[in-house]
């Protein structure tokens, strides 16, 4: 999830020491992070039919944390595809899926994934936390349209963004970020970054993925505004 959990989508804002803290960071905001994690998972091979073998495309890898799950759950002929473009976050996906016996069966790669060269299509993907931190419609159906580019038809995506503004989660959320020291400074830049951002409605995330080819998404996570759907894609239904 290569993405601050207030900032911005960016590979630059990535050092080695803010990538270090990255999991860290994203736990004190998102109190029930690892464990949306390993339901991304659990839903993921389900949908793709159960742990034997799968080719999955993971877009925005950052630290790989949300591949780690499916080394308990996961047979040995799973493969994961992870894309990244920040370097540092890259290599500290790499450390840690050596350390977890992932990194044989992981390709990765320090790109946006409309740099990723096309070959054969993958069985499913995932992307987390990077929709909303794109600036607009156009940049979002962007990225959609290059996942699905590189999707067997009716593969499944699992895809968690932040949606909706609701005054009372947003008081939770600041609140939260207060408690573990963030300074009243830095909260007001991260209210204008969010607000900047024109975070998508459930509604909108909808239409999104269906511009995309995106069918039928299935709440399976979520904490405050950040919330996890399984959809599957279906290339007939585009311009239907």
């Amino acid at each position: 999830m290569n993405t601050d959990a207030h900032g911005t989508h960016s590979a630059v804002i990535f050092d080695r020491e803010r990538a270090l803290k990255y999991d860290t960071n994203v736990h004190l905001a998102m109190a029930g992070f690892r464990a949306m994690y390993q339901v991304v998972a659990e839903v993921q091979v389900a949908a793709l039919g159960g742990p034997e073998a799968a080719s999955l495309l993971v877009v925005g890898i950052g630290t790989a944390t949300e591949v780690l799950p499916f080394a308990q759950i996961a047979g040995p002929g799973f493969r994961f595809t992870g894309v990244d473009p920040s370097p540092e976050m890259v290599a500290l996906a790499r450390e840690k899926l050596a350390a977890e016996g992932l990194l044989e069966r992981t390709s990765l790669h320090v790109c946006e994934i409309g740099e990723l060269p096309r070959g054969e299509l993958f069985d499913g993907a995932q992307m987390m936390g990077v929709l909303h931190h794109l600036p607009g419609d156009e940049a979002r159906i962007g990225i959609l349209r290059e996942i699905a580019a590189r999707l067997k038809p009716g593969a499944p995506f699992v895809m968690g963004c932040r949606a909706g503004n609701v005054p009372i989660l947003r008081a939770v959320e600041e609140r939260r970020s207060m408690s573990n020291g963030v300074p009243p400074e830095m909260m007001e830049q991260r209210r204008k970054i969010l607000n900047a951002l024109k975070v998508p409605s459930e509604e909108e995330v909808f239409g999104l993925l269906s511009q995309a080819g995106f069918v039928e998404p299935r709440f399976v996570f979520g904490e405050m505004h950040f919330k996890v759907w399984v959809t599957r894609y279906e290339p007939s239904t585009i311009g239907a």
